[in-house]
């Protein structure tokens, strides 16, 4: 009988001892670490979207410079800087996007 007893008071113990670890870690731990994890987040997306605008706007440049190298007219010029900023526009939409997890229509959804 006194190992018996021995052996459920080391049971209570060791089962006390996790549940106090746990609420210790689910209390203090886990929300400092959820708000370090968030933050680090939030620095790498700013960090990526910085590296995707450089990206994207020397594309565009690089596009704009040739495209205004083989044009003549002003009309054709203006039809196609229309259309380069259209489509620059779109890439950026699109690269957002991708980059929050929607897919294309779920943003025109929302603007109606």
């Amino acid at each position: 009988m006194n190992w018996l007893v021995i052996v459920a008071t080391a049971l209570l113990s060791s089962l006390l001892t996790c549940a106090l670890v746990v609420a210790w870690f689910q209390l203090r731990i886990r929300p400092s670490l959820m708000q370090q994890l968030d933050d680090e987040f939030r620095y790498r997306l700013d960090e990526a979207s910085d590296v995707i605008g450089e990206r994207v706007e020397e594309a565009v440049r690089a596009g704009l410079v040739e495209g205004v190298t083989a044009l003549g007219s002003r009309e054709v010029l203006e039809g196609t800087t229309r259309n380069l900023a259209r489509s620059s526009a779109e890439i950026v939409e699109e690269r957002v996007n991708r980059m929050f997890g929607r897919s294309r229509g779920t943003r025109r959804r929302h603007r109606e």
